[in-house]
């Protein structure tokens, strides 16, 4: 039996280690449009501003693909796919057949319908060639930069923004800090602090009119009642979930490729899991979602019964010598609050009507994170 698996992100690793010790005579192909082997797509906003090591950017190490006997097929990209006659298409024109296919393709950045997304000087960080883009731009030298987005990815790219001697300002239409992440009360303590930190202007509440250019290079961006002037325009503002292909062989879509709890689309022995996926009618877009998606999506493709269940998931952010942690419902019947502006730990426990631990906020002492999150799981 062959597996096919298009992607090469945690999904798409979980699932190729799953199945090989599933089945040891499977054969297992991991196809990818990118060039390198599968890695920690989280590590990539700090690698604009320091050097990260094999071991840890790498999941795995060749050795392993090698001994474990699933092939690596770098620089591929799949442009369609039969589900009828279990056909795969790629690029250059060539075809590969499957018993059974994942779809690991992952996720690509939003970029906003604003005039001047074209310019040169316009980028997003996704893949690892993003990087080494950013990183040449970088190096030839850039003085101001604009992050659209102040989300978790956009405050972990302005803290290495600003490492490499930039100044940033970040814009976030949201009219308060990580809306997703954070209640009012924490959001505000969290900002306060966050407006201290040299060389960086966040802007909530705001959104770009238009990103304005001279000679075909950006020179800045517009937004009400203000210009800010930009050497670099870097877009962090959300992702889609690449579904172009599956949508074009007939699968069922919507956000993402609509699949069951056992991680199966409308076609015959394809599967979808990751950022991809859209599990039990919910988009995750989160590495710890999209590993158990994997490892899910294989077991059930080799026969085992074995749904996905999605689990609490929580934010963690380090920025700006800043530590965050937040899980679970970000409100309840009632909450307990402790701050010491001094120190700037702010701890905010959210309980429900049966007096279970239902959400948490901590900021500043993380030392409890576990032990909440374990707490918010059984409620």
């Amino acid at each position: 039996m062959k597996i096919a698996i298009i992607g090469s992100g945690i999904a798409a690793f979980e699932a190729a280690g799953t199945a090989r010790t599933l089945s040891p005579e499977a054969e297992i192909v991991l196809y990818s449009r990118e060039r390198v082997r599968p890695y920690r797509r989280p590590a990539l906003s700090r690698m604009a501003s320091e050097e990260v090591s094999e071991v840890q950017f790498y999941i795995k190490p060749q050795a392993f693909y090698d001994e474990n006997r699933i092939r690596l097929e770098l620089g591929r990209t799949l442009t369609a796919f039969d589900p009828d006659v279990r056909q795969l298409k790629f690029d250059a024109g060539e075809t590969e057949s499957y018993d059974k296919l994942l779809l690991a393709t992952g996720a690509h950045c939003f970029l906003p319908p604003v005039p001047g997304m074209e310019l040169d000087g316009v980028m997003s960080l996704r893949e690892y060639a993003d990087l080494e883009r950013l990183r040449a731009r970088l190096d030839a030298g850039v003085g101001r930069v604009v992050v659209i987005g102040g989300g978790l990815l956009g405050l972990e790219l302005a803290q290495s923004l600003l490492e490499r001697g930039c100044e940033v300002t970040v814009v976030e239409s949201c009219p308060v800090l990580l809306p997703r992440n954070l209640d009012e009360e924490a959001a505000a303590v969290v900002q306060a602090m966050l407006g201290k930190v040299k060389k960086l202007t966040l802007l909530f509440g705001s959104s770009v009119s238009s990103i304005l250019g001279e000679g075909g290079r950006v020179r800045g961006v517009e937004l009400p009642g203000q210009t800010v002037p930009a050497d670099l325009v870097m877009v962090s503002a959300g992702a889609r979930a690449n579904i172009a292909e599956a949508a074009a062989a007939g699968l069922k879509c919507n956000r993402g490729i609509v699949t069951d709890c056992l991680m199966k689309t409308s076609a015959p022995d394809v599967y979808a899991a990751g950022d991809c996926a859209e599990a039990g009618g919910a988009s995750y877009g989160l590495y710890e979602a999209a590993r158990m998606m994997g490892a899910a999506a294989a077991r059930n493709m080799l026969g085992e019964a074995q749904p996905f269940v999605p689990q609490v998931y929580p934010a963690r952010l380090s920025v700006f010598g800043l530590k965050i942690f937040s899980a679970g419902t970000l409100s309840g019947a009632r909450c307990e609050v402790e701050h010491n502006p001094e120190t700037g730990v702010f701890r905010k426990l959210f309980y429900n009507e049966a007096g279970c631990l239902a959400g948490c906020i901590l900021v500043g002492d993380l030392r409890d994170a576990l032990k909440l999150q374990n707490q918010i799981a059984v409620s």
